[in-house]
């Protein structure tokens, strides 16, 4: 079955953390230091070094009182003296750091994340990233109890920061502008919250219109809720212009987990597949839709 979805509609169904979301790399990226050699390589450097491009730290008597870092803000084991690594390396330190972040946010810091739009569990990982996210922290509590407004104003609070800087083109990418940046995410949401959401006059819609609207507005979401099943199989065959199958397979009278994992790449194991689909067991039954990534 192949079915038309949006570019972003498609990110955010493939997308398993944060770490695969490019608009926060990017700005991850712009923010946080890091240094080449004239061959690309990634170094060591002390992320207190005030100079352009911050120097090759090789000795612990260059380190002047920061911490070492090396990739995009990474603090961890590749961080030794006199250390370089490749770009892709610095790629997978990025993506790991943003992971870890992610599940500090979520099971630590912010009881409602998975609640909250993507913008704002952007900023959130953000904050997690910068190391400006504590349990005890005021703006912390503000955003656990829904006070988003009290949660922008805190936020800024207790930094020796100027945050006038923010507006000057010469400090864009700095900490100034990046802090700015999560509280203007705060009031956007504090704001979208405050908005009154038109109510709908319109009746109560039955399971099956339920399902055709998803199919023209999310035709994804409609593949994948089994009530909207019967509405849809007489109509796997046709062409939507969205390869269904590599995302999905769709299970036959005789195959097995093993059988789907062996037939869909060298990376998809048994226990990936139910993970994926949340299955308890291997048991799986003809006509069940398997997700495959």
């Amino acid at each position: 079955m192949k079915i038309i979805i949006t570019e972003n509609q498609y990110k955010t169904l493939i997308m398993e953390s944060m770490s695969d979301d490019s608009e926060l790399r990017n700005s991850i990226k712009s923010f946080e230091s890091t240094v080449v050699d004239s061959t690309g390589k990634h170094y060591v450097f002390d992320d207190k070094d005030s100079k352009k491009p911050k120097t090759f730290v090789t000795s612990p008597k260059q380190k002047a009182g920061g911490k070492l870092t090396i990739g995009w803000g990474h603090t961890g084991d590749q961080a030794k003296l006199g250390n370089k690594i490749s770009n892709a390396k610095a790629e997978q330190l990025l993506t790991n750091d943003i992971k870890e972040k992610e599940n500090i946010a979520k099971t630590i810091l912010f009881s409602k994340y998975d609640q909250y739009p993507l913008y704002i569990q952007r900023a959130l990982v953000n904050t997690v990233f910068r190391g400006e996210a504590k349990t005890s922290y005021e703006w912390v509590k503000a955003v656990n109890s829904g006070n988003w407004d009290l949660a922008a104003k805190k936020y800024l609070e207790g930094w020796d920061i100027d945050f006038s800087q923010a507006k000057d083109p010469r400090y864009k990418g700095g900490v100034a502008d990046r802090m700015v940046r999560n509280q203007e995410a705060f009031l956007k949401y504090a704001k979208e919250l405050k908005t009154p959401s038109k109510k709908s006059n319109k009746p109560t819609e039955t399971e099956k219109q339920m399902c055709l609207r998803l199919a023209k507005k999310a035709p994804i979401e409609a593949a994948r809720r089994p009530e909207c099943d019967k509405y849809f199989k007489s109509n796997y065959h046709m062409d939507y212009g969205y390869d269904f199958s590599k995302d999905f397979y769709i299970v036959k009278s005789g195959d097995t987990l093993s059988g789907i994992a062996i037939k869909h790449g060298k990376n998809l194991t048994v226990d990936k597949l139910k993970k994926l689909n949340n299955l308890k067991s291997d048991t799986i039954r003809p006509g069940q839709k398997i997700k495959l990534r």
